[in-house]
């Protein structure tokens, strides 16, 4: 660790933007990179992509947005510092991000044709050897008024009801047998009605649906965040759905969705329907 008298700063392994000052806790600005493909290729709104997922169906992109929240950096020790957000009025406030890699091309109509593929921040100097994560909006967001939220948190296409909250992500596009489309919408489901005396949000949500991420052997000299559908897609048959009353075609995390189970377990996350525990999530890797 950089002594804390001393302002020389030490090379932080993550894309570095500057140090600040030089106080009792010199800080470093720091930005993580991420990308998204589909398998071994680069994701993008109008392209067409083939081989994914157990029947080797077509794949064209509509839509892949994404929350992040409670980033750590994680030393070489295993301890975790909270990498500070920075405040940018646009992809990151009160600690979450909005990760975008949609465009407004192709099929891809929602959202808009900006796209954000890192988050930024501020952390301690010192030696870090990984990246710790959660996918979503913690709880304490998850049920703003979205029409009065600050951005990214006004998005009302990423917005389900004061209930549920927040879409964590929002992954969509069509496929050979499912011209419409397939979507995975990730959220807080089974959510109790409003708190006694008031009219809105949830008293509580039985499946937070939170995944962990833990990349604790990123290369941290060069690394990126890799987000792959064509892993996340691995175990599901994108051109059916499942005939089940009440359900989404794809997931829209209902419990009693089975086409949510693979997808789920590839997140590390538990669903009703899968035949046994998930294993660690393969959704997410470092490079």
């Amino acid at each position: 660790m950089v002594s804390a008298r001393r302002c020389a700063v030490r090379s932080l392994p993550f894309v570095m933007l500057g140090a600040l000052g030089c106080g009792d806790e010199p800080r470093l600005e720091v930005a993580i990179p991420f990308e998204a493909r589909i398998g071994s290729e680069p994701y993008a709104c109008g392209r067409t992509y083939t081989g994914v997922g157990t029947t080797g169906t077509t794949y064209e992109p509509m839509d892949f947005r994404v929350y992040v929240h409670d980033v750590r950096l994680v030393t070489a020790d295993g301890d975790e510092v909270a990498l500070d957000l920075t405040e940018d009025e646009r992809w990151q406030s009160q600690g979450t991000a909005l990760l975008d890699f949609a465009d407004k091309s192709g099929q891809c109509t929602q959202g808009t044709d900006a796209t954000n593929l890192r988050i930024i921040g501020t952390a301690p100097e010192g030696e870090y050897a990984g990246l710790r994560f959660k996918l979503g909006v913690p709880e304490t967001l998850n049920h703003l008024d979205v029409s009065t939220a600050p951005a990214p948190l006004n998005d009302t296409s990423l917005y389900w009801s004061w209930r549920s909250g927040y879409l964590f992500t929002r992954i969509e596009g069509r496929t050979t047998g499912l011209s419409e489309g397939h979507v995975m919408h990730l959220g807080s489901t089974d959510c109790a009605p409003p708190p006694e005396g008031q009219t809105q949000g949830t008293a509580g949500c039985t499946f937070g649906n939170r995944p962990e991420v833990a990349l604790d052997t990123f290369n941290l000299a060069s690394g990126k965040v890799v987000l792959d559908l064509g892993a996340l897609f691995a175990g599901s048959n994108l051109d059916v759905n499942a005939e089940v009353p009440n359900t989404s075609v794809g997931c829209m995390s209902q419990q009693t969705d089975p086409d949510c189970a693979p997808l789920f377990s590839r997140m590390g996350l538990t669903h009703r329907s899968q035949e046994g525990a998930p294993g660690p999530q393969s959704f997410i890797k470092a490079e």
